[in-house]
């Protein structure tokens, strides 16, 4: 069993929030993106080089780390906002990562068993290798407590299967989510805890855009 946490995601996760406030357009979310550290402008460039399109299978990642390091601090995000395929996109933070998925916690650890894919994450993960299943649960209690700080009690909830669990918020043209599901970056190695958001697709605060990229 292993537990993995973003170092400082909490100044992730405000910034995050932040994107409420703004208009769900590419050019306005990319300049937040650069004003936040998530991307950068290189010289002689058109404007940020962002990676969209990739979800979890294909993160825009930023911060310190380089590949040869291990994956740091990344962005997971959908479709261009107002893209050629008219995408409404989302973004989305991955906060923790906890092994083994699927909601599993062996009674005893087997020596012979071993999170195979911990090496290829760098110093942006502060590691806990002798965590429970109950640890990943009170970081995913940490930041839905970071969340209502910030945006009061959240107006839906969601249970599921294999220890799956999300909270809603829904905001003026966005919603924001706090997720507790199986990791696709990872081809489900991992359980994840995700802080999402995307546009709000429909007038009855409806869930209809938490479906894929980690839904």
């Amino acid at each position: 069993m292993s537990l993995k946490s973003l170092r400082d995601s909490s100044h992730d996760i405000r910034r995050l929030v932040a994107l409420r406030d703004l208009p769900w357009e590419r050019p306005v979310l990319e300049a937040a993106f650069v004003a936040h550290g998530w991307a950068t402008v290189g010289p002689g460039a058109a404007g940020p080089a962002v990676e969209w399109g990739g979800g979890g299978a294909a993160p825009h990642f930023f911060g310190g780390d380089s590949s040869e390091e291990g994956s740091g601090r990344r962005l997971e995000l959908g479709d261009a906002p107002d893209g050629p395929a008219g995408g409404a996109g989302f973004v989305q933070l991955p906060c923790a990562l906890f092994w083994p998925a699927f909601g599993e916690e062996p009674e005893e650890a087997d020596p012979d068993d071993d999170d195979d894919l911990d090496e290829e994450y760098g110093s942006d993960w502060e590691r806990f290798p002798e965590a429970t299943r109950a640890d990943f649960h009170r970081e995913y209690d940490r930041i839905g407590a970071l969340l209502r700080a910030e945006l009061g009690e959240p107006d839906a909830s969601f249970g599921g299967e294999l220890d799956e669990h999300r909270e809603v918020w829904y905001c003026t043209g966005v919603q924001l989510e706090l997720h507790r599901t199986d990791d696709l970056n990872s081809y489900s190695h991992y359980d994840v805890i995700l802080v999402r958001i995307a546009p709000l697709h429909s007038t009855g605060g409806t869930d209809e855009s938490l479906t894929g990229g980690g839904a």
